[in-house]
């Protein structure tokens, strides 16, 4: 088995992820439920004829969230280290 170099580290098997990286995959699953909801109401929807669009709209602006937090974290990250 390999050992680790003398002087090194080695990296946590589960190493936490921030409140971001949480955030984003919570969200990420709430668009895959969401999405799955509108297919399901997008063929069988002589019962909800009126709830489509508000399920797109709110599942577009969850999954723009998603991708918009990592991408917010890692331009603050980016900002912060320019500074130094």
């Amino acid at each position: 088995m390999l050992q680790p170099r003398q002087g090194e580290s080695r990296p946590s098997a589960a190493s936490p992820a921030g409140p971001g990286v949480t955030l984003s995959v919570l969200l990420l699953g709430l668009t895959v439920i969401g999405l799955v909801a509108g297919g399901v109401l997008s063929i069988y929807d002589w019962t909800t004829p009126g709830a489509v669009r508000p399920l797109f709209l709110s599942v577009l602006g969850i999954s723009v969230a998603a991708v918009a937090i990592p991408v917010i974290t890692a331009a603050g990250r980016w900002a912060r280290a320019g500074r130094r």
